[in-house]
């Protein structure tokens, strides 16, 4: 059996993906999330961080979408 490491978006650097496992959040940002297509089973990449870390650049589908490193620390991924 493999196992999956899991940990939270906000932990890779440029250039990682994983896939989405489970969003952390609540209210008006969960709905936000899943606005943007960022879903469970979605793959993601981090394409980037802002001068000072925070938002952080990712690749969602064909899209690019920012959070900030605390929205993307409520988002779990598997690699």
């Amino acid at each position: 059996m493999i196992s999956q490491k899991i940990m939270a978006l906000s932990t890779l650097r440029k250039g990682e993906c994983g896939f989405i496992h489970r969003i952390k959040s609540h209210g008006d940002l969960a709905r936000r999330i899943r606005d943007m297509g960022i879903l469970p089973g979605t793959r993601i990449t981090v394409l980037g961080r802002a001068p000072l870390g925070d938002p952080l650049a990712l690749r969602v589908a064909d899209t690019t979408v920012a959070l900030r490193k605390q929205e993307a620390a409520t988002i779990f991924i598997t690699n």
